[in-house]
This record gives C-alpha cells, sequence and structure tokens, in this order.
C-alpha cells in the first residue's frame, strides 16, 4: 500500500509483512496513479513528478525551463494512461504528455490550440472512459475531453513566426517536390515552402520588390523536378517562374494587343506537354514556351473552340490527349495530332452522358482511367470503349456530397481521395462505395479549400481549408470502434414532461431504469428523448428506430435526439432503438415497453355492456319480429280469409251468371216458340191467355237474368254509363204512371211530388230505369195495405235530389249499414209473406248511382218506415269525356239492338209491315253448336232462304267457302272455332269477304258487342231475340245489297265505292275501276285482257264482281262506260256525242245512245239537256260535230 501525506512525502506499507519503509521522504503528495505496466507515478505540490519503476527505482520529473521537452510544471496535479501506453499528466501550467520510450514531454496549454485547445492550462483531474475518452477537469475551464486514439490529425495553422506556421489560414493548391517537402499555395499569403523533415515554413510573399511573386493570391502550382522550377499561377498577378536554386522569380503577364502573351493574368491550372506547358486561364488555354516566354492561344479559330473561356483543370492523358473542363461548357478533349475538338456535354435523353456541365478537376488514375469530378453530380467515369461516362454520386453510392473538388489516387491503398464541400470521402473502386469523413464524425475542417488536396509520395494527406491545413494518415483512418449505451432520458407527453412521481403517475423511476409505461387514451402524443454515451465524434453512428405493434420498419431518426409518436390504438407496443450496422455486443439495443389503454368505451367493460345491450336489443329486436310475424300471418290469414270469402262469392256470382248464359238459350227457345204460337191467332181466349201467361213469365225471367248479368258487370267493373241531358221529372212520371195500378192493387196509397215541371238532369236512361224499377218495387213489396209510397223529385242548391219513401215496415238501426251490401238481406225481410229477393238489387243500385257521381242513403225507423234518398250533381262537369254519350254509329247499333222490350216490340212491328216473300237463289248459312236452337232457326229462315246449317265454325267455314252463300248467320260461342273467329274468317277471305255476317250471342255487354262489330260483323242480335226482328235485319242486309247493286247499274251517278262494304272489296272495285278506266278509250279491251290486268283467273273474275255489284265482267265494264260517258254529257259540253262515243271506247256513236237507253232509259242529248234516267225521251237524233 502507498501512502501520501502532505508534507512527508510517500510511505509503503506491506501489508503482510507489517513493514512500513519511507521511499520518498518530502513533498505534498497530490496523486498516485498506476500505470498498465505496474509503474506508479506520483505527483505533487511542488516536486514534481516521481516515477517508480517496477524494479523500485524511483525517477524525480522536474521542469527545466531550458528543455522544451521537460514537463511544464512542478505542481503535477493527476496522471493518466491511454489506451496507446503514453502518461497524460495534468500540471498547473497545461497538459503533458510523456512518451515513455523516448522520455519526452508535449505541453499542451490553452493558447496552443487557440479554440480547439484547452478551455484553461490548470489542470486538476484526469479521468478515462471505456471509450479510452479523457477527460480533464480544469481550474476555470470546466470539463474538457478528448480520444488521445482519434486523434490522426495534424493541424497547421496560420503564425506569425514564419518558420512555426502558415503565412494565411486560406490554403489552396500544394505539391510535393523530388525531396517531399511541401509547395503551398495560399490565397491572400502568397507562397509557402513547409519542409517536413524539420517542420518549418518558408514563406514567398507578394509586395517586396521585383525579385518576390507577382500577387499574393496563388491558383495554380506545377513543379519541374528537372530543372528545379517551381510554376506558380496567380488571380490577376500572370504566371511566375520560381527558380528554387536561385530562388529568383520571373512574371509572364497578360499584355493588351499582344497574342503572344498569356490570355489573361487569372491562371487556374498549369499542365507540362513536351518541353511547353498547357496554361488554363479565365479566358481559355495557351501553348506556353518557357524558352522563350511566348504563348500561342489554342481553339480560338473555330466555333467550338470559342467556346472554351473560363477554364477551371487541363490534363494530359496517357495517350496525349488533352482533356479541358470548361466551366459550364462541359469537357473538351483535344488530339494535337489531328487537330480534332470533342466536347461532352450532359444530355437528359442520354443515361449515360456527362452527368454535369461543369467540371471542376480532371484525373488519371495509374490504371489510365479518366475520372472527372463534377460541381453538384457526384464522380464521373470515362469509359473509352463506348465513349461514354458511368456515374458514381450521393444516391447510388453513399457519396456524402455530389459536389466534388478535387481527386487524387492514394499510393498506399489505390483508393481514390476525394474533397467535398463537407469533408473528404475515400472511394472504393472495387466495391464502387465512398466512405465519408466530415464534422459529424470528427473530422475537424469546418470547410475545404477547392484543389487543396495533396497526397504525397508515402501516403501522408494534406488537406487545405480556411481555417489552415491539416494532415493524416490514411491507414490510420481504420479506427477500432468503441462501445456506448443508448439511454432514454426524458418522456413528453401531451407536451409536458413527465417526471418520476409526479401527477400522471407514468414514471416511477428515472425512464432509464424504466422497463414498460403505461398511457391513458387521452394521452394521444408522447415524446421520447435518448442520449448515447458516445463522445468520439468518429465512432459515431445512425441511430434507427421501429415500434413493434405498429410497424416492422426501422426508422432512422436523422440525427435527431428525439422520438414522437401521435395518436397509437390501444393495444402493447415494443419500442426498439440501436444503431444502424453496430454489432449488438458494442451498443445494446434499447427495450421499452408502451401500454396504451383504451378509451373508456373500448374497455372491457363497456364491451361487456355493448354485449348486453346489443343481446338485449336483439332479444326485443327478434321478440317485436316474432310478434310482426304472429300479426302479419294474422292478418295474412284474415286477408286471406276474406279472399277465400271473396272468391266463393266470385265463384257464385260466376256460376249465377254461366247459369243465366245457359238460362238465355233456353229461354231463347221458350220465347221464340211463343211468339210463334202467338202470331196464329186461332186458339180460344183461355189458351192464349194461358200462353200469354208463360210469354210474359218468360220475359220477367229474361229480366231477372239481366239484372244478374248487370250486377256481376258492375262487380268486375265492367258496367259504364253513357249520359245524356234528361228532363228527370218527366221519366219519373212515367215511371209513376207505370207502377201506379200495380200499387192500387194492393190497396196502397202512390203518391208522386215535384216543385217543378222539368229539371234537366245528365244520366244514363237505361241504367237510372233499373235504379227506379228497384226502389220502388222494393217499396211496394215492403209496404202493407192502406199505407203510403211517395215519389218525389226536388232541386236543392247544385243537386237534384230523388227520394222515394214508404210507411212500410222500415229497417232495423243496425242493419242500415248494410243493406247496400250485395246478398245481404234483413230479418224483416227474411220474414216477409211476399217472398225472399236475391239482395243484389239494393247493391246494384247503389253502383249505378256511384257511377253517376251521386250518393244514395236510407232514413228508416223500425216500423215506420224507409226513406231512400239519392243526390244527382246537375251538369255534366263531373263526367268524364268517355263517360258522355257520343252517339258513334256502331253504339247507336248496339244501343238499337239493346233498347228494351217495348222499343224492340216497336221496331219489329214497323218492320213486320214491310213485305216478306220468298227470295229466289238466295242462300242461307246457319252456325248454331246447340242443336234445338240449329233447328229451330232454319224453321224460321227455310220459308225465306235455302237454309244450310253447320254445328261449328270449322265446319260453317267450309260450308261457307263451298256454297257462296248470299248471308251467314251464327253464333259466338261455339267449339273448335268461335263466331267471331269464323267471322274475321270469312271477312279477311278474298272469295267470301263480300258475305254479311250476323253473330247471334247471350252476351250483353257493348264492348263484346263492339268487338264483333270491329272484326267485320254485319249486325250483332242478343239472346234471347225477336224472331220478327230478327227475320227482318237479315233480309234487309240481303236486299240492301240487292238494291245498291240495282241502283249501281241504272243510275248514271252511283259509283261502284257504294257497294264496298269491306276493304278487301274496295280494293277490288278501285282496281277493276283504274284498269277500265285506264282502257276505256281501247274498242279491244275486253274480259280477257280485263281478267290478266286483275291478275285473276276469269271465272273467278266472274264471280267476285257478280257477287259484289251483281253483274258479269263484260256488264261492269259497259256501266262503268256509261257512267263516264254520262259525266261528260253533263261536264264537257263542248264534246258531241260522237265525240264522247269515241273517248269511252264505243265503236260508233248510234251503239253508244242504243246501250245509254237501254241502261239508264233516256237518250244521251236529253240526259245533257238536264233529262234524268227512266224519265224516258223520244229524241233519238244524233248530234253531229
Amino acid at each position: 500500500m502507498w501512502i501520501g501525506t502532505t508534507s512527508e512525502g510517500v510511505f509503503n506499507l506491506k501489508i503482510d509483512g507489517h513493514q512500513v519503509t519511507h521511499p520518498i521522504e518530502k513533498g505534498n503528495i497530490t496523486s498516485i496513479y498506476q500505470d498498465n505496466s505496474g509503474e506508479l507515478w506520483i505527483g505533487s505540490w511542488e516536486k514534481g513528478l516521481f516515477r517508480i519503476k517496477t524494479d523500485g527505482t524511483i525517477e524525480n520529473l522536474r521542469n527545466d525551463p531550458k528543455n522544451p521537452h521537460s514537463i511544464s510544471s512542478d505542481f503535477v496535479r493527476a496522471c493518466c494512461e491511454d489506451n496507446l501506453g503514453n502518461i497524460w499528466i495534468g500540471t498547473f501550467n497545461g497538459l503533458n504528455r510523456y512518451n515513455k520510450t523516448t522520455g519526452l514531454f508535449q505541453n499542451h496549454t490553452s493558447n496552443d490550440m487557440q479554440n480547439e485547445g484547452l478551455t484553461h492550462s490548470s489542470i486538476w483531474c484526469i479521468v478515462k472512459d471505456n471509450q479510452g475518452t479523457l477527460w480533464l477537469g480544469t481550474y476555470f475551464g470546466g470539463v474538457n475531453y478528448f480520444n488521445p486514439e482519434y486523434e490522426i490529425y495534424t493541424r497547421y495553422k496560420a503564425s506569425r513566426n514564419e518558420k512555426e506556421g502558415l503565412s494565411s489560414p486560406v490554403v489552396g493548391r500544394t505539391i510535393e517536390d523530388k525531396n517531399g517537402n511541401l509547395w503551398i499555395g495560399t490565397e491572400g499569403g502568397g507562397l509557402n515552402f513547409y519542409n517536413r523533415r524539420t517542420r518549418e515554413f518558408k514563406w514567398y510573399l507578394a509586395g517586396k520588390g521585383y525579385n518576390s511573386i507577382s500577387h499574393s493570391n496563388v491558383k495554380a502550382l506545377y513543379y519541374d523536378p528537372a530543372k528545379e522550377i517551381i510554376w506558380i499561377g496567380t488571380h490577376l498577378g500572370g504566371l511566375n517562374k520560381l527558380d528554387i536554386r536561385t530562388g529568383a522569380f520571373t512574371h509572364y503577364l497578360m499584355e493588351e494587343g499582344n497574342p503572344e502573351t498569356l490570355p489573361s493574368n487569372i491562371v487556374r491550372d498549369i499542365a507540362p506537354y513536351h518541353d511547353q506547358l498547357i496554361v488554363a486561364t479565365q479566358n481559355g488555354v495557351c501553348l506556353f514556351d518557357p524558352q522563350s516566354g511566348k504563348c500561342r492561344q489554342l481553339f480560338k479559330d473555330t466555333k467550338e473552340g470559342r467556346k472554351i473561356t473560363m477554364v477551371a483543370d487541363v490534363e494530359v492523358d496517357n495517350n496525349g490527349t488533352l482533356w479541358i473542363a470548361a466551366t459550364g461548357e462541359g469537357i473538351f478533349s483535344y488530339r494535337f495530332d489531328t487537330n480534332k475538338l470533342t466536347n461532352y456535354r450532359h444530355d437528359v435523353a442520354q443515361p449515360h452522358s456527362l452527368s454535369n456541365n461543369n467540371v471542376n478537376n480532371i484525373m488519371q488514375d495509374n490504371k489510365g482511367n479518366l475520372w472527372f469530378s463534377t460541381s453538384g453530380s457526384g464522380l464521373d467515369l470515362y469509359r473509352p470503349a463506348s465513349n461514354d461516362f458511368e456515374n458514381f454520386d450521393k444516391d447510388k453510392n453513399g457519396l456524402v456530397s455530389d459536389c466534388i473538388y478535387d481527386t487524387q489516387e492514394s499510393p498506399v491503398s489505390g483508393k481514390l481521395i476525394l474533397i467535398t464541400n463537407q469533408g473528404f470521402s475515400i472511394f472504393d473502386q472495387k466495391t464502387e462505395k465512398f466512405q465519408n469523413y466530415s464534422a459529424e464524425n470528427g473530422f475537424p475542417l469546418t470547410a475545404v479549400n477547392e484543389n487543396a488536396l495533396c497526397v504525397t509520395r508515402d501516403g501522408e494527406v494534406f488537406l487545405g481549408g480556411t481555417q489552415g491545413m491539416l494532415s493524416f494518415n490514411e491507414l490510420e483512418l481504420n479506427f477500432t470502434p468503441k462501445p456506448y449505451k443508448i439511454i432514454l432520458s426524458r418522456l413528453i407527453v401531451n407536451g409536458s414532461e413527465v417526471k418520476v412521481s409526479d401527477e400522471t403517475g407514468i414514471l416511477t423511476q428515472s425512464l432509464c431504469h424504466t422497463q414498460e409505461i403505461t398511457l391513458d387514451a387521452n394521452q394521444t402524443m408522447f415524446s421520447i428523448e435518448f442520449a448515447t454515451s458516445n463522445y468520439v465524434a468518429a465512432n459515431k453512428d445512425e441511430i434507427i428506430y421501429k415500434l413493434e405493434g405498429f410497424s416492422d420498419d426501422w426508422n432512422s431518426t436523422r440525427g435527431q435526439p428525439i422520438i414522437t409518436y401521435t395518436n397509437l390504438n390501444a393495444g402493447t407496443y415494443n419500442l426498439l432503438i440501436k444503431p444502424k450496422g453496430k454489432e449488438e455486443s458494442l451498443c445494446p439495443q434499447v427495450h421499452l415497453t408502451i401500454h396504451v389503454l383504451p378509451p373508456y368505451y373500448k374497455t372491457p367493460l363497456a364491451y361487456l355492456i355493448y354485449l348486453i345491450v346489443t343481446a338485449i336489443l336483439l332479444w326485443y329486436l327478434v321478440r317485436t319480429y316474432k310478434s310482426r310475424i304472429k300479426l302479419r300471418e294474422s292478418l295474412k290469414y284474415e286477408q286471406k280469409h276474406i279472399q277465400d270469402v271473396e272468391a266463393l262469392n266470385q265463384s257464385k256470382l260466376r256460376f249465377f251468371t254461366n247459369i243465366s248464359h245457359e238460362f238465355r238459350t233456353p229461354l231463347t227457345l221458350i220465347v221464340s216458340q211463343v211468339e210463334t204460337l202467338m202470331q196464329l191467332q186461332n186458339f180460344t181466349p183461355t189458351i192464349y191467355n194461358k200462353i200469354l201467361s208463360i210469354y210474359q213469365n218468360s220475359i220477367q225471367l229474361r229480366e231477372l237474368i239481366t239484372e244478374l248479368l248487370d250486377f256481376r258487370k258492375q262487380e268486375q267493373g265492367h258496367m259504364k254509363v253513357k249520359v245524356s241531358p234528361h228532363n228527370i221529372v218527366h221519366f219519373l212520371y212515367e215511371n209513376y204512371l207505370i207502377f201506379m195500378e200495380y200499387a192500387s192493387s194492393k190497396q196502397i196509397s202512390f203518391n208522386f211530388e215535384k216543385d217543378s215541371e222539368s229539371l234537366e238532369v245528365w244520366y244514363d236512361q237505361k241504367q237510372m230505369q233499373k235504379v227506379i224499377n228497384n226502389l220502388l218495387s222494393n217499396a211496394i213489396k215492403h209496404t202493407q195495405a192502406e199505407d203510403t209510397i211517395t215519389l218525389s223529385i226536388t232541386t236543392e242548391g247544385n243537386e237534384a235530389v230523388i227520394r222515394v219513401t214508404d210507411t212500410g215496415s222500415g229497417i232495423d238501426a243496425k242493419e242500415i249499414d248494410k243493406i247496400f251490401d250485395r246478398f245481404y238481406q234483413t230479418e224483416q225481410m227474411d220474414s216477409l209473406a211476399t217472398g225472399v229477393g236475391t239482395g243484389i238489387g239494393l247493391a246494384l243500385t247503389k253502383g249505378i248511382i256511384e257511377l253517376h257521381h251521386g250518393t244514395i242513403k236510407v232514413e228508416s225507423e223500425l216500423g215506420k218506415g224507409s226513406s231512400f234518398i239519392i243526390r244527382l250533381h246537375l251538369g255534366n262537369a263531373h263526367f268524364s269525356q268517355e263517360e258522355i254519350s257520343k252517339k258513334t254509329e256502331a253504339v247507336q247499333q248496339i244501343e238499337q239492338a239493346q233498347t228494351s222490350e217495348i222499343d224492340a216490340s216497336l221496331k219489329a212491328e214497323l218492320e213486320e209491315n214491310a213485305p216478306i216473300k220468298r227470295m229466289p237463289d238466295v242462300k242461307m248459312v246457319i252456325v248454331e253448336d246447340n242443336a234445338s236452337i240449329r233447328e229451330m232457326l232454319e224453321n224460321i229462315f227455310r220459308p225465306f232462304y235455302q237454309v244450310l246449317t253447320a254445328a261449328d265454325g270449322e265446319e260453317g267455314l267450309e260450308l261457307v267457302q263451298k256454297e257462296m252463300p248470299n248471308i251467314v248467320v251464327s253464333d259466338v260461342v261455339m267449339p273448335k272455332m268461335s263466331g267471331t273467329e269464323l267471322c274475321k274468317q270469312v271477312k279477311n277471305d278474298f272469295n267470301t269477304c263480300h258475305i254479311p255476317v250476323v253473330l247471334l250471342t247471350a252476351r250483353t255487354a257493348v264492348e263484346q258487342n263492339i268487338e264483333g262489330l270491329r272484326i267485320g260483323a254485319d249486325d250483332y242480335i242478343t239472346k234471347p231475340f225477336n224472331t220478327n226482328l230478327l227475320i227482318s235485319r237479315c233480309n234487309n242486309l240481303v236486299n240492301s245489297r240487292i238494291l245498291l247493286q240495282e241502283k249501281f247499274s241504272k243510275q248514271p251517278q252511283a259509283y261502284a265505292q257504294m257497294l264496298a262494304t269491306n276493304p278487301i272489296d274496295k280494293e277490288i272495285l278501285d282496281r277493276a275501276i283504274s284498269i277500265i278506266e285506264k282502257n276505256l278509250d281501247n274498242t279491244e279491251f275486253n274480259v280477257n285482257i280485263f281478267a290478266r290486268e286483275m291478275a285473276m283467273a276469269r271465272t273467278n273474275l266472274f264471280t267476285k264482281l257478280k257477287a259484289i255489284t251483281g253483274q258479269t265482267p263484260n256488264d261492269f265494264i259497259l256501266t262503268i262506260r256509261l257512267k263516264k260517258g254520262a259525266l261528260m254529257l253533263r261536264n264537257n259540253p263542248e264534246l258531241n256525242i260522237t265525240e264522247i262515243s269515241d273517248k269511252i271506247g264505243f265503236s260508233s256513236s248510234r251503239y253508244f245512245s242504243k246501250c245509254f237507253k237501254d241502261v239508264y232509259h233516256v237518250s244521251p242529248l236529253a240526259y245533257r239537256k238536264g233529262e234524268d234516267a227512266d224519265t224516258g225521251s223520244k229524241d233519238e237524233e244524233d248530234e253531229e260535230g
């Protein structure tokens, strides 16, 4: 044990032997330090430094003012050994490095290195960390630190003493002479010579007479080793020659108007070429002859060469080619033997062109490769084989900066050393990667000057900048990586720093000792600051991080010691921080677990509540859905029940309707046979009355069937009204008179009341008749003897009010709303002795009134009677156009066929007055599937026609086509082919379309009747029919065609188109008349030509014309010619009879006159004078032209 005292020196205590020695007897001991070799270094207050070697010898090292390599002060406070084995001693007067091998001290004080040196010379303590960095505690300068292993740079500063430093801090071009010494060009300090062996400087300054440098700003240097001459290019001072042996300067300046002098006094570069020099200036390139001192300017005689003005650098390669870097113009190559000048420029379209038109330096390595340092695009390599360039830059190869000032080849490694605006880089051509050295990793110069690079033959690199010059050995750049740690230093949440145990509760201990933190949901933004224990700039690495659970990618901190995240989702994350490319043994990665809590609405409790609420909601929805399903099914069942009831009612109605249709057929037979019997008039009164009773009951049955069919039509919406204006007072009074006798027979008082004689109301008379019949018959039916019925008509405002009031049994109040329902019958009605009704009368009545846009209601009291009130609007504004009667021909024909029985009887009576005779050679085809009706019709028509019968439509069509009858009578509803289809086939057939067709049917709807008429039926008669009416209708159709044919043939003014009853016949007649008129003056025109023109066989033409016109083709041709002649007689007085006969195809006027008079019973001349046909004339003279 070594013990230092304050005054008695040092004692040594051997613990094992309990011996105490006193090797140093005097002195105030300040520190005791043992190095790696076991030697002791003991510092004292004023006795200097004691060194106790391992053999026990003691050496006292004291300050010697005469010896600069002795310790700087006898006041020694601290000692420490670095990793290189040097002993560092902190004294009162600076820091000393002791080399144990040489025994020499090197002293460092605060004035030595200025800003980069010690902050104070008095050193109190020295500590070495695990990276080998020495930490110095000074008396007034705080803490200083440095790492001796990384202090590879030797600094050369400007000095006031010539031998001790540079003449200017701004260092430019530097070259080495054959002795290994440096010639340094400065900007502002002229030329400096540095003896590397003696480490002394010599200055060559401007302004010291003629034998001095011409300008202090040196831009270019070239050393001629054979002649020991330095060629110096200056800024504004032209070219200087320094003879090293004699120290004599020679100046070569530009002279205005003298082409043999320099083109500019600004010289940028100098390169040798044979015995001459190539001088690059601010105004082009010239060839300088050192012997004569004359210049020859190059390239000014060509357009391409005149682009070479400001030249940054020139280089002559091994092949003798001159390469010129022209600022802004790219690179020029020049062959002196061929005088060929080639320009290489940057081309955006060519990826392997020169990367930049601004080139700072051209260098050829020992392999002959040419390298071009560009200003902004990195380094270019010229490839002679393809005559293009390959680029190496920041993006592809990791260069620190694309702005390169100078490039030189290392004689030690063969790599390229480059200086940039951010330090220097070493380029490995094999890996094509750059190793960068800048202020960030310990490079001491803040700025490197252009062209300030010099690599000596022994491998030492000199770099110049604005703060002097430094040198280093390339091999010393291979530093050993030092270990360090990454330490989490600060946590910032939502912009506020988190302290240990503060109100946030995030940190319970320092962040660097915390393994995990927990953040609330509202702590959405947090930042983590970190620091490293690395204080060696050259050992600095890029720090990267990633947050597992958020991203699997590593991110760079980009030099910022802070990591920030915002708006992380709830969850657990792991933050990892480490240096990029560093082994974990040198710097272990930092791990921090971060828990981000979810907001209250995303907590497990919240999700449990959501689950419960969702379950309740689902339960409620399912329950509601089930209840709605039940309700819907219930409604569906009720609707189905209603539909079933409705379907049942409809089936009943269809049944009754179909039965009614079936009833009409036998009823037709009954009525027809009874009518036939009644016409015989040879019965006794008793038998006739019975027959009349049968007829009346048949008519009543027919009315009941018609009422049921009308109700069915109303139910299906097929009932329509066609209103027209009528005097409703007269209408009601007529009904009153009809029912008055019936009411009297039942001893019922029947009254009619009115407030005016005339009241015009728009209504359908036929339908309104049903309403009044129903109401009056119901009133009489339910009114007892000696009671009263009143029918009245009044006006109230814009309405006509009809009242049917009785004092009969009345209706119960609870049944009043139901009496208009179909098939509904009150209990009182059921119990009446008068019989039970159908239950459809009042429903039909209400439907008819509603079709008239009116209303009907009942006021009744049980036992006191009832009053039915009908209200109809005056005028026709409330009816649509379809509801107002237009009285079209088709509808009139149908209405005429469906008028009341009284109208039918009257019409039959009128038609019976016409004489009915048997028509010779007239055929009738009857088509009816019911054998009884077919037989009845055959018996009816046999006295008048030759009757042919068929049982269905197909048989009837064959019979029509075979027999060509004069008329066809057919039922509508038949098997195989209906009557309407049969009518359609007949009317669409060319050979049969002229035959009249009469359809018989039990269907009474106007729309159905119109349908039959539209397809060509000539008449439509409903069952049961009046026998005389049917015979008269058929006779009229046959006779009318015969009358038309006679009129056509005997009246000159009658046209053939009147004979056409359908489009086909009209087309045939039009075509025939057109052909005849075209050949009107052709006397040779005959039936053969006529048939050929008509494209018909003669027999077909004969048959068709005979059927339509009643004439043969020859007669038809003659008739058309005579009608044309009659027209010309009246309308063309300028033509005489002969001319007219010629124009209409007669061979002579006499023959024309004969034919005219035979047909029209008047001569042509008399007809021209105004006499009509058939009046007769005896003037048969011919009129001569």
